[in-house]
């Protein structure tokens, strides 16, 4: 069988992009590599191509099938396809994305359509699949969670910027990020540290506003390696996101030994499971009793370190991988 994997909306020059691009690139390579257990080879697809080239090329290359990486369908697809769902925040709060409500609708109408159309939906959580699944109207037996995987590192602790606590991401609304940036005096006081705040991530859409400090560091769109040091050297990473579909990042912190205090929203209680402090993104005092508590218990941070590891150990690519691709070769 011949699976074409579309990556059109990874970036073109060269690297690997942020957030579902990042994702969908390192699932595409392992699916590449584990592929022939199952009998299917795994074609990349990546370029800037529109859908009837898409299609002219699917038909070129006679692909039987095609995954749909970034979880959107091209439409007038020619053969079977599997979108891979990840962020479907855009059905519950619309008011966090930027389009025109004309735009919104064409474009969630489209993936809706995808979605319905599809041979099988993967989904990279619980959450997101629940939501699919109410959107879309379609039966929860079409849609397999997969969730996402890391890759394996290690990383020297970044120790220019003295005590730090790390938030990573697009800045953008739903990230919440004015919210910590806010009640950080108050940290420092109750934690009586010089404790800095990093915030590494490049700017997205909605303007939202990063004031100079002397106590805030900001890192514009750090590399792979640059981000895995930044985590290895945090004392702990912090999530305040009003909603994620996955929340890969704490999976990063915690693998690199990084205790991770997160919001309580969206996918990620199935990501950081018993192995966080998990918190409503809009408690001020929980947020600065937690993030004391912390640094001021060796015990708790020891045991949130230990577990964290052993959390992020069950996720990897190659389990990503296995399931879509023991799936679809299921369905031929």
């Amino acid at each position: 069988m011949r699976l074409g994997i579309d990556l059109r909306h990874v970036p073109t020059d060269g690297s690997p992009g942020a957030g579902v691009s990042h994702a969908s690139l390192e699932l595409a390579e392992t699916m590449e590599r584990m592929g022939s257990e199952w009998g299917i080879e795994c074609i990349p697809i990546r370029g800037r191509m529109r859908s009837w080239q898409l299609a002219r090329f699917i038909k070129q290359k006679r692909m039987d099938a095609l995954f749909c990486a970034s979880g959107a369908v091209p439409p007038f697809m020619p053969v079977p396809f599997y979108p891979w769902a990840h962020d479907v925040a855009i059905f519950k709060h619309p008011e966090w994305f930027p389009q025109s409500k004309f735009k919104r609708l064409i474009t969630t109408n489209l993936f809706l359509r995808g979605i319905r159309k599809a041979k099988h939906v993967f989904a990279v959580s619980e959450d997101t699949k629940d939501t699919l699944v109410e959107v879309a109207r379609i039966h929860s037996d079409r849609v397999t969670v997969t969730y996402q995987g890391i890759k394996t590192t290690q990383a020297e602790p970044e120790a220019k910027y003295g005590e730090y606590a790390l938030i990573v991401g697009t800045i953008e609304p739903r990230k919440n990020i004015p919210f910590i940036i806010n009640l950080w005096e108050e940290v420092r006081a109750a934690t009586n540290r010089d404790l800095k705040l990093v915030i590494a991530g490049k700017m997205g859409w909605g303007n939202v506003s990063i004031p100079k400090r002397d106590w805030l560091i900001r890192i514009d769109a750090p590399s792979d390696e640059e981000r895995d040091r930044l985590y290895a050297g945090a004392s702990v990473l912090l999530m305040p996101s009003l909603y994620e579909g996955f929340g890969r990042m704490a999976l990063e912190a915690m693998a690199l030994g990084t205790p991770v205090i997160a919001s309580n929203q969206g996918a990620i209680p199935e990501v950081v499971g018993g192995s966080g402090l998990l918190l409503d993104p809009q408690n001020r005092q929980g947020w600065i009793k937690a993030i004391s508590d912390l640094l001021g218990h060796e015990q708790l941070r020891a045991g949130l370190v230990a577990g964290g590891r052993l959390q992020a150990q069950k996720f990897s690519w190659e389990k990503t991988a296995r399931i879509i691709l023991a799936k679809i070769a299921e369905d031929w």
